[in-house]
């Protein structure tokens, strides 16, 4: 079996393409079909499905991929060991989940430029079901996740538990409620939260679901600022992670509520493939500067 041939297919899965596989190997079309070709008459199976758009493997290829990427990433590691002397090098592509805050990445990326000056860091500031698929579809390294507290990791990566946050509920100043308000009296009002996509969001609307109460969101938008001057100026109520809004220009103009029948918290895990070789050290930097920021936000 021919390494050049696994390394054709894999990028043409990666890229969903004939096109993208031969930009990013940097070789023709031709030579990528044929490779594949090569590849399918070796094993004697069809490993793409060539009438679907994106490309997509067969049954088949699905578990030749499997069992490719690792290979392959064993060979890089061993290559990049060779000529680094042990030092991890090339790309990292890390992320963060985006509730955390811009801020989170600074403590990794510094001890990442101090320890590893070799690798050429790429980081992302998303959501975490955005980070989840990134890494199932191995764009990502690795990545720093929140997830419900009833949510477990995928079982097809390493998952580190990190710690768990509280989420506050977050009101303008002027806003009248109760002193320990519901569920119920807050299904009266709607909400400023993140796309539909962040985990935070999942956890406030399924717990009006689960009570079959009404939810509703005054605004989609990214940002915790952005988010905040508008529960300021009350046209809705918002969440946050605690070092977050205590870090705000608006906290002053904001205030916590405690809801009686709902404590939303949420886990934050460290995830990465099995497969992560010569990177581990790098991701055991991501996993210390993440520990350390929150524990220093905890207190």
């Amino acid at each position: 079996m021919n390494l050049i041939d696994l390394e054709a297919f894999v990028s043409v899965v990666d890229h969903g393409s004939i096109v993208g596989a031969s930009v990013a190997l940097h070789i023709t079309q031709s030579a990528v079909t044929r490779r594949v070709q090569n590849l399918e008459d070796m094993l004697n199976v069809s490993l793409l499905d060539r009438q679907s758009r994106p490309l997509q493997p067969t049954l088949a290829g699905k578990e030749t991929y499997g069992f490719a990427k690792p290979v392959l990433s064993s060979v890089s590691d061993l290559k990049t060991a060779i000529m680094a002397n042990g030092e991890p090098s090339g790309d990292f592509r890390f992320g963060m989940a985006r509730t955390l805050g811009d801020s989170a990445l600074s403590g990794a990326i510094g001890c990442l430029r101090s320890d590893y000056p070799k690798l050429q860091i790429h980081a992302f500031v998303q959501s975490s079901t955005t980070l989840i698929d990134r890494l199932a579809s191995r764009t990502l390294d690795a990545a720093v996740v929140l997830l419900p507290e009833d949510a477990s990791p995928p079982p097809t990566m390493v998952a580190e538990y990190l710690g768990i946050q509280p989420i506050l509920i977050l009101a303008a100043k002027t806003k009248r409620f109760s002193p320990s308000p519901t569920l119920e009296e807050l299904s009266q009002s709607q909400w400023l939260l993140n796309p539909h996509g962040c985990s935070i969001y999942r956890t406030i609307e399924n717990a009006f679901l689960q009570h079959r109460l009404p939810f509703s969101t005054a605004l989609e938008a990214e940002g915790s600022e952005l988010q905040f001057s508008l529960v300021a100026n009350d046209v809705g109520l918002g969440v946050s992670m605690p070092h977050v809004f205590h870090a705000s220009s608006f906290r002053k103009q904001l205030k916590i509520v405690k809801i009686k029948d709902f404590l939303p918290q949420h886990k934050i895990w460290l995830l990465h493939s099995s497969h992560i070789g010569r990177l581990a050290p790098a991701v055991a930097c991501l996993r210390d500067a993440a520990m350390q920021y929150l524990l220093k936000h905890s207190k």
